[in-house]
């Protein structure tokens, strides 16, 4: 009887591990996930509340590492050396400050890994509707540097690719 029982406890691990390990995301899935997610943060819609915004700037935080480094074409103040903590605080400002705004990431692809750190390519689709009005809108294909920080993706650096 308890050879039974521990033969049977054994093969539940076994298929309990299996089915764990098969429906683990893969490194390049939980990439993808954090560029939806970065999209779905970074963007805001005009009936947004001011508690929405304040709420989503924790969550913009947690998709940097804490050092990141933003190269664009445009001399807005995200461009250059940060952290995470300072580049959600610019980005709380930027959303305070807007009436819209849209970050869309497309065409991600060339995604090279190593243990903890990552590269790819993405084009960035993003538009933003101050308060008076004006519309600023941008795409640029990038090359995205990403770093393994406690066990998740971030993004660590961003270089706008001249194409």
């Amino acid at each position: 009887m308890s050879k039974r029982i521990v033969f049977l406890g054994t093969v539940i691990f076994l298929v309990l591990g299996v089915m764990g390990w098969l429906v683990w995301p893969s490194d390049e899935e939980e990439i993808e996930a954090l560029f939806e997610e970065l999209s779905e943060v970074a963007s805001k819609t005009e009936d947004a509340s001011t508690l929405s915004d304040a709420m989503v700037v924790k969550d913009f935080k947690e998709l940097f590492s804490p050092q990141v480094v933003i190269s664009i074409r445009s001399k807005a103040r995200i461009a250059g050396e940060h952290t995470n903590q300072g580049l959600a605080q610019l980005y709380g400002r930027l959303r305070v400050a807007s009436r819209r705004m849209e970050l869309r990431c497309e065409e991600l692809q060339e995604i090279y890994i190593t243990d903890n750190h990552a590269v790819c390519s993405v084009k960035f689709f993003a538009s933003w509707t101050g308060k008076g009005g004006n519309v600023v809108w941008e795409n640029a294909h990038s090359r995205v540097e990403l770093s393994k920080v406690d066990g998740d993706w971030k993004v660590s650096q961003i270089d706008y690719l001249k194409k």
